[in-house]
């Protein structure tokens, strides 16, 4: 078994090591580019000077194999990907070693723990997940009440924080089923051809005198293939089941997280209208002051003199001088602002004609 680094760009096993490793399986090196790309899938590479080189790369786990037919050896590197596979794998195919002469027994056990595998990763989290977020919305088979009616788990109101994460979940499922689904495919590409080599009777390269241990093997293996396609193709008609209601619970939640935004944005509505409302009644006091305070400041100008006989002093223009060019400026300085678009837009014509 060759393990992963942390950092997923390497493996934890020297380059010497490796290409000797590689050299005596007698693998075709097409194969290292899947090695290298972490890619999924079933792939087969029979280039001339090489054993015939199969690979299979799974969500936890790739396996690549070689097959000599002329002493019916296969050798094999498991490269783990994540959780802890390999003991599994070990105690499958020792249980399957009595077909140890075909050169599909990795393959077949390797359909056989992916589905395994996906299964208990879908009873222990997609389902828990969908069923979780069902209940408390109150949509779905498992639900009570009466569909968009009396739904239970609907009269209160939900944050929308709780609609987002459930939402993120809720694709997190359909995204994983997906996945699910795409190898589950893979793994029935690998059973139908050990059924069509069974079929066929490939016998190339092979003594004479091996010709029955592995005929007997392929045999063998190709009669419990029925049975995993069967369990395959169940569980694949559920995972279908599951994505369509993870998908119509995506739905839901992007309707409630619809309807908590339009109560939201009511609510934002109404409080700018009360703060509206405020800034009025604040105005309105204000406007009612300014007259006295206008009278005020015009009896205290000292250019004004309501004692004598000539109110108006020679100097009173003086207040005028300043304050007209003053509220000018004001104002200029309130349009500025308030145009700033238009004034960018203005002076970047009037750079452009210069330039």
């Amino acid at each position: 078994m060759v393990r992963r680094s942390t950092s997923l760009e390497s493996l934890n096993i020297s380059r010497e090591c490796f290409t000797r490793l590689f050299g005596a399986m007698r693998a075709d090196p097409a194969v290292k580019y899947m090695i290298c790309h972490d890619y999924d899938g079933f792939h087969e590479f029979s280039a001339p000077g090489y054993l015939p080189t199969r690979f299979i790369g799974t969500p936890i786990y790739a396996i690549l194999w070689t097959f000599d037919p002329g002493r019916l050896a296969t050798r094999a590197l498991f490269f783990r990907r994540r959780l802890e596979p390999f003991t599994n794998f070990v105690k499958t195919l020792s249980a399957f070693q009595a077909h140890i002469y075909s050169p599909w027994l990795p393959g077949f056990v390797s359909s056989y723990l992916v589905l395994q595998w996906s299964d208990r990763e879908t009873s222990d989290f997609e389902l828990q997940v969908v069923r979780s977020i069902e209940t408390r919305t109150g949509f779905g088979p498992q639900s009570s009440g009466l569909r968009g009616l009396q739904a239970a788990g609907m009269d209160g109101k939900f944050n929308i924080n709780v609609l987002t994460s459930w939402s993120q979940a809720v694709n997190e499922v359909s995204g994983n089923i997906s996945n699910k689904i795409r190898h589950q495919k893979i793994s029935k590409t690998v059973l139908d051809m050990i059924t069509e080599a069974s079929k066929m009777g490939h016998t190339e390269g092979i003594p004479e005198k091996l010709l029955h241990k592995n005929r007997r093997s392929l045999d063998e293996l190709s009669k419990a293939v029925p049975l995993l396609e069967r369990q395959l193709n169940t569980y694949m008609d559920y995972l279908g089941y599951l994505k369509d209601r993870a998908e119509r619970l995506s739905a839901v939640l992007f309707a409630l997280l619809t309807h908590e935004d339009a109560d939201a944005s009511i609510s934002i509505a109404t409080a700018t209208k009360q703060d509206s409302s405020s800034m009025k009644t604040v105005a309105v006091m204000t406007m009612a002051f300014l007259p006295a305070t206008f009278f005020a400041a015009l009896f205290s100008v000292p250019s004004l003199r309501w004692d004598q006989a000539v109110v108006v002093q020679d100097k009173f223009w003086v207040y005028w001088a300043f304050t007209l060019p003053f509220t000018a400026l004001v104002f200029l300085v309130w349009y500025l602002i308030t145009q700033q678009r238009w004034v960018r837009s203005c002076l970047t014509k009037a750079t452009g004609q210069y330039t």
